[in-house]
């Protein structure tokens, strides 16, 4: 039995016991249990002690202030890490990544143009590739995200000769080669030939998707606690390098470059309120003497309902929320001109994502025309999905000397083709600037808007928390139980207006293990309840676990009436008592318990 004495047991601080220290959280709502000395009745007997009648039970409330500091000092680092807040929907994130990127060196390409006039140096991002940024990786996959018809770079592809017949004689054919490619994709001139919305779901599958820390086809971003509390610096750490499995999505900081989010400003504050499941009873040690301890209804200390808007308010959440950040990709080594079957082509390489990219916007892409005709024969011409072909399947007529085409394949192995050429060649003067294997760009991104309003973060944070309220409560309070007496039986109302109950603990009743305060102390009662007879026979039992009107069927009850009442128990360590209690009948006086062993059955 557990004999030490202990300080005032504040349920008033109970989030701060879970946290193992002293914080500044301000809780609200319940009053303190009494000090030992307030605990313990005065005795009038070596072995008498007094207990109060039990008024009515009322459910008590707990309020919680914090701000970011406060908040992390309550939950603790390792449980805020385990708290999930929200799941970004990345669809708008890389959305505006990519129209940054693409837009790093100018808007030239939105004009219908074969050069575009790039010049890096015109905005922050274009800045950050430095000096020779023409013959950069950066450079390179801003020219891929801007490549349009009117502006694709064709040298040393196998488009090369076809593009040049055209474009080398303008005034011989009434179309030209930007034509030809628009008319082939099924959109405009000036149109991202692979666009935006098609690359953000082959970025979400293949790179966001494959990364350990996301691991969802859809590229949801898992966000916990401990991220929103440390403004997303953590970022790097979930969603960087993973040495084996995978090249990452973000590039760890460093001396140049720090991640970090607005989402939370420094007005940030969070008010929860609870509804506590915990009660505080007295009750008889019966190695030791009278006592208290905190008990709890259910399976959890605290309710929450984090969707009540009055029940959960959040404050200084940034209404744009956005985020500093570095982006890489990261290439194959060898050229793949398929990623079809090819295993070298890994789902998280620029190839495989390109060509993910091209697939969803012209998987179903079906198209014919001959662009010159002679006496029935097509000699320059374009099908795709023809003659049985499947969609996307595309062949290229021609019978002209000295042009050469493609071989049939599919459109996206063909768009693909073009675009690792192109990113090795930044300069598009038909010889690589950077070699095969060796394109890895990286984006030093500010003020990336993160998608959702700031009002709309919360209302997505409301369901998440609430299917985690079981987890948030036992981390608050969910050590209750470290200054509990070792009680062995203890007194509650069963039911309002009803007669107060003598209860005999159950497992559910947890106090502190002597051999360390880890772990709640097991339950070791061989005989639990309350018996007529010394030789605690199971005819002589006065105890019931179901009593008509209470709800509870879990412990063993004695209905205490007016009068003496002559009982025995056994304690955890084998020991009967005799127990004695007068039962005053006017309310508002003590119980007088007296008891004393009259056997021992521990082993010898």
């Amino acid at each position: 039995m557990r004999t030490s004495t202990r300080s005032g047991f504040w349920l008033l601080c109970l989030p701060l016991v879970a946290c193992g220290g002293a914080a500044n959280s301000e809780v609200f709502g319940v009053d303190p249990p009494a000090e030992d000395d307030e605990a313990q009745p005065p005795q009038i007997l070596a072995n008498r002690f007094l207990l109060a009648l039990p008024g009515p039970e009322v459910t008590e409330e707990i309020t919680l202030e914090l701000d970011k500091s406060k908040a992390l000092e309550m939950f603790g680092e390792e449980a805020a890490r385990r708290i999930r807040i929200l799941d970004v929907d990345s669809t708008a994130l890389l959305g505006h990544v990519l129209d940054s990127i693409r837009d790093a060196c100018g808007t030239g390409w939105r004009i219908d143009r074969k050069n575009p006039g790039y010049d890096c140096a015109q905005t922050a991002l274009g800045r950050t590739f430095g000096p020779m940024w023409r013959t950069s990786a950066e450079f390179g996959l801003v020219r891929l995200l801007g490549m349009t018809p009117a502006n694709t770079e064709l040298s040393g592809t196998s488009l090369e000769t076809f593009a040049a017949l055209v474009e080398q004689n303008p005034g011989t054919f009434r179309f030209d080669f930007p034509q030809v490619l628009a008319e082939s994709l099924g959109i405009g001139r000036t149109d991202p030939v692979v666009p935006t919305d098609a690359l953000v779901r082959a970025l979400q599958e293949n790179l966001l998707g494959t990364h350990p820390g996301i691991d969802n086809s859809a590229g949801t971003l898992p966000v916990t606690l401990y991220d929103a509390l440390k403004d997303l610096s953590t970022l790097p750490e979930k969603f960087g390098p993973v040495p084996g499995a995978h090249p990452g999505v973000l590039v760890p900081d460093d001396a140049f470059f720090a991640t970090r989010s607005d989402v939370l400003g420094p007005d940030f504050r969070m008010r929860v309120v609870a509804e506590s499941h915990l009660r505080r009873v007295r009750g008889v040690d019966l190695s030791s003497g009278g006592g208290d301890m905190f008990v709890m209804e259910g399976s959890t200390p605290l309710s929450f309902d984090f969707e009540d808007p009055e029940r959960l308010v959040i404050q200084g959440v940034a209404d744009v929320p956005t985020v500093d950040m570095r982006f890489a990709t990261v290439e194959a080594d060898p050229f793949i001109p398929s990623c079809e079957a090819d295993p070298r082509c890994r789902p998280f390489f620029l190839e495989s994502i390109v060509t993910s990219g091209a697939r969803r916007a012209y998987g179903r892409r079906s198209y014919d025309r001959c662009y010159v005709e002679l006496n029935g024969e097509c000699l320059v011409g374009v099908e795709i999905g023809q003659g049985g072909a499947p969609p996307g399947w595309i062949t290229f007529a021609n019978a002209i000397r000295g042009v050469t085409v493609p071989e049939p394949r599919f459109l996206w192995d063909l768009l693909a083709e073009v675009a690792q050429i192109s990113l090795h060649d930044p300069t598009g003067d038909g010889t690589p600037d950077i070699p095969e294997g060796a394109a890895r760009p990286v984006f030093a991104l500010q003020n990336v808007p993160i998608g959702p309003s700031g009002a709309e973060l919360v209302r997505a944070m409301r369901p998440t928390l609430q299917s985690q309220a079981d987890l948030m409560a036992n981390v608050i309070v969910g050590r209750f139980w470290e200054n509990n007496h070792d009680l062995d039986f203890y007194v509650r109302r069963g039911a309002e207006g009803g007669l107060p109950l003598l209860y005999f603990v159950a497992p559910s009743d947890r106090k502190p293990d002597p051999a360390g305060f880890d772990r709640p102390k097991p339950y070791a009662y061989e005989r639990p309840g309350f018996f007529t007879s010394p030789d605690l026979a199971e005819g002589s039992r006065i105890s019931r676990r179901q009593i008509p009107g209470v709800l509870d069927t879990e412990h063993e009850k004695v209905p205490l009436s007016p009068g003496e009442l002559v009982l025995y128990a056994q304690d955890d360590t084998r020991d009967v008592y005799e127990i004695r209690i007068l039962v005053p009948e006017e309310e508002g006086r003590d119980m007088v318990v007296d008891f004393e062993k009259v056997a021992s059955r521990r082993s010898r």
